[in-house]
């Protein structure tokens, strides 16, 4: 093999390495971009669940709205967040009240219709509202633990 073969066959494999480097550290960066947006979207599913569970304990909002709001931000979060808690209450409401109309949907229904759904979805809501507000208190219970969990600081240094 000559001088030049060889140059040839050691630039070559120059290329190749410095390619697969590059590929190693595209796919390095590509996998901590994800993992930074992941932690950004858990901790702003994190903060909303605070502000709803916050605000249905001091009676801002109704049982009814506030569990379709939690149940559907609780399914965003991961299967392996822990500590796991007993939330059934929250999907329970939220399953019981999903049929009920909302947004343009109850705008098109007669007063008495409107007024039908409302009595309903009162009454589930005083049927559950001990189990739901239990629920809701273990949820802001573990919040804290959950953001530590899933939103880790960076380190700095």
């Amino acid at each position: 093999m000559g001088m030049a073969a060889q140059l040839a066959l050691a630039i070559g494999i120059g290329l190749l390495i410095g390619v697969l480097l590059g590929l190693l550290i595209w796919r390095w960066m590509s996998r901590r971009r994800e993992a930074t947006l992941e932690r950004h979207r858990h901790a702003q599913v994190l903060e909303s669940l605070e502000v709803l569970s916050r605000a249905y304990m001091q009676g801002q909002v109704d049982a009814g709205e506030a569990s379709l709001r939690m149940a559907a931000l609780l399914d965003c979060l991961p299967a392996r967040v822990a500590p796991k808690v007993d939330l059934a209450a929250i999907h329970q409401l939220a399953s019981d009240c999903e049929n009920f109309h909302r947004g343009d949907a109850r705008k098109a229904l007669t007063p008495a219709q409107r007024n039908r759904e409302d009595l309903d979805r009162l009454r589930l809501e005083d049927e559950q509202a001990e189990a739901f507000m239990q629920a809701t208190e273990r949820l802001a219970g573990v919040l804290v633990q959950w953001r530590q969990q899933l939103c880790p600081r960076r380190r700095t240094d």
